[in-house]
């Protein structure tokens, strides 16, 4: 979602609770784990030292600038734009470079320091959107559920278009945001809610763009509503859900707002910090706290408990619009997955300057599928370079994941925090700012050494 700085409360996602509890839940399944000898770890270390060897070596098949690529990183942090920053990229299913810099935890003095490296998990904002729409399409290929059917019935009250009373939704137009809705000022619920609490007149956009399914309107409240319809249809929790269709399958050690994700891991996380130009980093969210919990960092009120939630009554409680904790190395193997699956990678929409059929945010949305954001050749922020995935940002994070199908390549970047000129939109292009406009140029640099 575009936000030209820290997100208006209009737009802003939610704040993350203090965790009221320490009941232990289980398991949501058995989590799959890579082959011993191709662990994320193994991978790592046996590309550091390849990276080394190539850079050294010019008169090899490689001429990969791998040097440059880490002196932009090193640069980044060290003008103190931001607390720490990364950038990986995959080439044929292998990782060829993984630089990260900067400080994951105590940047404001919240705690001890703890390096940021490619495999620190952090909160990655709308990247997360790609796990909830390829849980969907699993789904939908095993038969278990259906993406275009008409899911308005499915909540009480209807979900009914004032605008298109007769017109159906589907969840496919929820994960392509073309079911009509736009985000209202809250589009968050704390247990015990519903998430029907949430429905307002204002969750509709302008009629002028038609009715569902036609018209883009990028909207957070859709994955919600989204994440309602998978646990209704599968009568499974939003996050356990995920984990066993996507996360798992992949050998990631990841989950919506910690869930499921090992504690080791998450001690090791990253703490998201903003902070003005001549003033000191603020802790946004996943500090000391959350970090050390043992449970979901989910809303709830008093006296309610995680355990009794059923399925299907809160579809926001997991957010799945962006509350995913994953590291550089498991979003760019997301990416992967997600644009090898034909209906993330066939667009849906397109923006038609000509005759206006949604909200492009001033050039940051061309194209989208059910569930990826996709940038054409001629109009990518790597010129000439098609891409699949995803941009996150919030809480003053800045990140995306995608692959390149004419190079077979995922690229994975992030920024874990943003000084006010960080935030800045780049004249580059409109998805950049100026903080990730040197990890994009690292990102380029590198595939054009391919």
């Amino acid at each position: 979602m575009l936000m030209p700085g820290l997100p208006p409360a209009s737009k802003a996602p939610a704040p993350m609770p203090s965790l009221p509890h320490t009941r232990k839940l289980p398991a949501p399944c058995v989590r799959v784990s890579l082959p011993p000898m191709f662990t994320r770890r193994s991978v790592f270390t046996g590309f550091s030292a390849f990276a080394l060897s190539a850079c050294a070596n010019t008169a090899g098949p490689w001429h990969i600038p791998f040097a440059s690529a880490r002196r932009r990183i090193e640069d980044l942090v060290y003008s103190a734009m931001v607390p720490a920053a990364g950038l990986v990229i995959r080439h044929r299913g292998e990782v060829i470079f993984a630089e990260a810099q900067g400080l994951a935890q105590g940047a404001a003095g919240e705690a001890d320091r703890v390096s940021f490296t490619p495999e620190t998990p952090m909160r990655v904002a709308s990247v997360s959107k790609m796990a909830a729409a390829l849980a969907a399409h699993r789904l939908a290929a095993r038969g278990a559920l259906d993406l275009d059917a008409d899911i308005r019935g499915q909540f009480n009250p209807a979900l009914v278009n004032p605008y298109f009373p007769d017109t159906p939704i589907t969840l496919a137009h929820l994960l392509s945001h073309t079911g009509g809705l736009e985000d209202p000022e809250v589009y968050w619920q704390a247990l015990p809610g519903r998430t029907e609490d949430l429905f307002t007149s204002s969750m509709w956009r302008t009629p002028d763009w038609g009715p569902p399914g036609k018209g883009f309107r990028y909207a957070n409240f859709g994955y919600g509503l989204a994440g309602a319809i998978l646990e209704k249809q599968t009568g499974e929790r939003f996050d356990r859900l995920v984990a066993c269709e996507v996360l798992a399958p992949l050998g990631l050690d990841t989950g919506f707002n910690w869930s499921g994700v090992s504690l080791e891991r998450r001690r090791k996380g990253a703490t998201l910090y903003a902070r003005e130009d001549e003033g000191r980093w603020e802790v946004q969210t996943d500090g000391p706290d959350h970090l050390a919990g043992t449970m979901p960092a989910v809303l709830t009120r008093e006296r309610a408990w995680l355990e009794d939630y059923v399925p299907g009554t809160n579809g926001t409680l997991f957010s799945p619009q962006g509350g995913l904790r994953a590291s550089l190395l498991d979003i760019a193997a997301l990416a992967r997955a997600a644009a090898k699956t034909p209906g993330m990678a066939t667009p849906v929409w397109r923006f038609d300057p000509a005759r206006p059929n949604g909200d492009d945010e001033q050039g940051y949305f061309e194209t989208f599928s059910i569930g990826a954001q996709i940038h054409e050749a001629n109009a990518s922020p790597i010129p000439g370079v098609a891409l699949i995935g995803h941009h996150g940002e919030a809480y003053g994070l800045y990140s995306g994941a995608f692959h390149a199908p004419a190079l077979d390549t995922e690229i994975a970047f992030a920024v874990t925090g943003t000084s006010t000129s960080g935030r800045a939109r780049s004249s580059d292009h409109p998805v950049m700012v100026r903080a990730t406009e040197p990890l994009w140029a690292a990102a380029a640099t590198l595939l054009a050494g391919l």
